[in-house]
């Protein structure tokens, strides 16, 4: 039931991208907090939850189509306060299971439940979305599941409730799940070739598929890389799919240039698109990285643990300068996206944001990257260079001399906190030079060469 709530906001400090004033002109009355306008209250007891997931550019029309609708079934909903929240949402800023989450309605009890998705099934087919983590999908932009509250105390043994989600089995689903939403179905067998047999990875964005090939019966390992339909828009419409595509094309283009996986295959099958690639037996560096430190300090780690990791960084800049004499920057050069094969041999593994500066393609770069490696340039969407690559080479060598991932030195505006950086890095030439590579004018920035020849100096004389 809905009870009478006062209006918190004052619509001449509405902002620009606010949704406040579509439910002001509905007379739908709100309460706000962080990230919602939030109708009703929110109920305290276990039951259904459905998701309305939307493109971040179209929530306007969502809000005018399904909100009077919830309103007169007296249930309660928070929807998302702007469009800048939506936006970093759907751009996984906020964390894998915040993706989609555009419009939430607790409709609790079963028979609620049945009778809205009827409704919103039938005012929202023309609607585009990102999926929703930990959900079951229903309809074009629905998704449902199950919350529960879960009674916890704190470190000082004060009792609170948290409200976890709790995804339902789909075997056991009360409510109808039209053919071509059934994921659960569709991955047995994909273009009538491969057999996904292991889920390396679940993502909104995509699932990561240790899989069978067929072709000729040989029955070689692949690897799936799935783009789930509508994730990732960009601003000039782009979604997962053309990000495979273009990974696609770059995989053909470097091979025997630089040590990455092979390209098979492209294709979309239903409203998913698919990256086939060999698949490759080892660990990232990231992991690697993990594994040898302990939450060790460099000076603490062995000798040869330490050459073993400037081994791998020596490696990892041998990669980068034959992408770049191939006219390619790499633009998301993580230690997550380099992996050390059972051979010992280092790859890279994910071209989804590179960037050929002789033929200047794509025509919009990709944005995004991983914040503590995405240089400045790359975060403003300037025009891609090799010196991009060179921030982020400096902060692996912060990583591999730490053990901690470089994100830990940025404050919360992004900016490097170079006090902390000082006294993480015990070594001085290394401080030096990783300094140099985060400068902010990518013209002061060392080129490759010297940091193969500081490192490679470091070794010989240690």
């Amino acid at each position: 039931m809905i009870n009478e709530l006062k209006e918190t906001h004052n619509q001449n400090v509405d902002q620009q991208n606010g949704f406040h004033h579509l439910l002001d002109e509905m007379s739908i009355p709100y309460q706000e907090d962080e990230f919602y306008l939030n109708v009703g209250e929110i109920p305290g007891v276990d039951g259904w939850v459905l998701f309305l997931t939307m493109k971040t550019d179209c929530i306007d029309d969502l809000i005018k189509q399904v909100c009077p609708i919830l309103y007169a079934a007296k249930v309660s909903f928070s929807l998302i306060k702007d469009r800048d929240i939506a936006g970093r949402k759907n751009d996984f800023l906020m964390g894998p299971d915040e993706v989609g989450k555009i419009l939430v309605v607790f409709t609790i009890d079963e028979h609620t439940t049945k009778t809205l998705i009827g409704q919103l099934n039938e005012v929202t087919r023309g609607f585009r979305g990102p999926c929703v983590n930990n959900t079951i999908r229903i309809g074009q932009i629905i998704y449902v599941t199950r919350i529960k509250h879960v009674e916890k105390q704190d470190v000082n043994g004060n009792t609170f409730t948290e409200i976890r989600i709790d995804t339902p089995n789909v075997k056991k689903l009360p409510f109808y799940v039209e053919p071509k939403f059934r994921y659960w179905k569709t991955k047995r067998i994909l273009k009538w070739r491969y057999v996904p047999l292991i889920m390396l990875n679940r993502s909104p964005k995509g699932d990561l598929l240790k899989s069978v090939d067929l072709k000729g019966l040989k029955f070689n390992w692949c690897f799936i890389k799935e783009g789930k339909y509508q994730m990732f828009e960009d601003r000039y419409g782009r979604t997962i799919k053309e990000r495979l595509q273009w990974q696609a094309k770059a995989l053909q283009e470097l091979d025997g240039y630089i040590p990455i996986p092979k390209f098979i295959d492209y294709f979309e099958q239903g409203e998913d698109s698919y990256l086939v690639m060999e698949f490759l037996e080892g660990i990232d560096l990231y992991t690697t990285i993990e594994k040898l430190y302990q939450r060790r300090n460099w000076r603490d780690l062995q000798t040869d643990l330490q050459y073993q990791l400037l081994e791998y960084y020596l490696e990892v800049l041998e990669i980068m300068a034959k992408m770049h004499a191939a006219g390619y920057a790499h633009r998301d050069a993580t230690a997550a996206n380099f992996m050390i094969l059972n051979s010992g041999e280092v790859y890279t593994i994910d071209l989804e944001l590179s960037y050929n500066f002789r033929k200047e393609e794509p025509k919009r770069p990709f944005g995004l990257g991983v914040f503590g490696y995405v240089s400045p340039e790359q975060i403003l969407h300037q025009n891609p260079s090799a010196k991009e690559d060179i921030y982020a080479m400096g902060a692996l060598l912060l990583h591999v001399l730490t053990g901690k991932h470089p994100g830990t030195y940025l404050d919360k505006d992004g900016m490097v906190r170079i006090s902390e950086v000082m006294k993480a890095v015990e070594e001085p030439a290394f401080l030096e030079i990783i300094l140099r590579c985060f400068e902010e004018s990518p013209q002061k920035r060392p080129e490759l060469e010297e940091l193969k020849q500081m490192v490679k100096k470091y070794v010989s004389k240690n």
